[in-house]
């Protein structure tokens, strides 16, 4: 049964990593939805976040072969009920004077930011759970969508287990 997960990718910053993990995907015919890399609270380790789907056994060889790589620290997934997961999406629509009351009660409900705004659009950001930006853009299709714009999901596991445990 294919699933969706989450993985948490700990490796070293520097020069050619990420290249270097696509690349397993690419070679091993894995697919990445989504994907986010940025440094940690340690200069010396990058996060690199990946959406990725396929059946257990799939999963766990995704995970094992990238834990072979000479640059990765560690790679796990991250289980459902552990997860804590946000995205970033940036968004343009039409706004005129005839919708801008329901825009404005909508970027309300969902707690959006005006990030800039000209007398004919909106550009909005929205920080959220994936599926909370999915829902969002859906309401802003009725406005016109102009261009738009997310992140891959940052994640993290709730509690105190850290992706440091046991990194090589």
């Amino acid at each position: 049964m294919m699933k969706e997960e989450v993985l948490s990718v700990l490796v070293s910053n520097h020069f050619g990593v990420l290249t270097r993990v696509t690349n397993l995907f690419g070679r091993r015919g894995f697919n990445i939805k989504a994907l986010s890399v940025g440094e940690t609270e340690n200069p010396a380790f990058s996060r690199i976040t990946i959406i990725t789907e396929g059946d257990e056994q799939t999963l766990n060889q995704i995970q094992k072969q990238l834990s072979k790589l000479e640059d990765v620290k560690k790679a796990v997934i991250i289980p459902d009920d552990l997860l804590i997961s946000r995205e970033l999406l940036l968004i343009k629509v039409s706004a005129d004077a005839e919708n801008r009351p329901q825009l404005d009660a909508l970027i309300s409900e969902y707690s959006a930011k005006i990030a800039s705004q000209q007398s004919d659009c909106l550009t909005l950001e929205l920080t959220a759970a994936p599926e909370v930006l999915n829902l969002f853009i859906e309401k802003m299709r009725s406005y016109g969508i102009m261009e738009m714009c997310r992140t891959g999901s940052a994640a993290l596991a709730l509690g105190t287990q850290t992706v440091y445990h046991d990194a090589k």
